[in-house]
């Protein structure tokens, strides 16, 4: 399967279980939205040839246990990772969020990293300089001309 590195939106959130299981969930999300997409994805993924079995192996837990996440569409975070990185999907996608199947990320970023693939070797390096020092550079603009406006404010 492809490897996904997993990229929680800024909107997750960790809830506890009573079991003191993280569970996974988005802040806009009512529970039944919640309970839906993950139900939905898994289903999915069923559907495509992963099976309950197959999931239960591959995160370490009771076939019991899977068919609780497709009745009740809450799962562990430890499951969820386990389950997602098998499947070479991304965890806000396995939750139902509105992102790509396969990387989790907006519009905007996979274009960003379509075109850093583009470029040879060197150059990756050289974008990975610039975009560094450019956030120094704003860091260091934000310090001085924030610590003139605290030192104004108090004169």
């Amino acid at each position: 399967m492809t490897k996904v590195k997993h990229h929680f939106t800024n909107k997750s959130n960790n809830t506890c279980l009573p079991t003191s299981k993280a569970i996974i969930y988005n802040e806009v999300m009512s529970d039944n939205t919640l309970t839906n997409g993950l139900i939905s994805r898994l289903a999915e993924l069923n559907k495509k040839g992963f099976s309950k079995t197959e999931m239960a192996r591959v995160a370490g837990v009771s076939k019991q246990a899977v068919s609780s996440w497709f009745k009740t569409g809450r799962i562990s975070k430890s499951s969820a990772l386990a389950i997602a990185d098998a499947a070479g999907v991304s965890v806000p996608w396995l939750l139902g969020e509105d992102v790509g199947e396969k990387d989790g990320l907006k519009p905007d970023e996979q274009r960003l990293l379509e075109l850093y693939r583009q470029l040879p070797e060197e150059e990756q390096q050289n974008m990975l300089r610039i975009v560094s020092l450019r956030l120094k550079e704003l860091d260091e603009l934000y310090a001085k001309y924030m610590g003139r406006r605290i030192k104004g404010d108090t004169e």
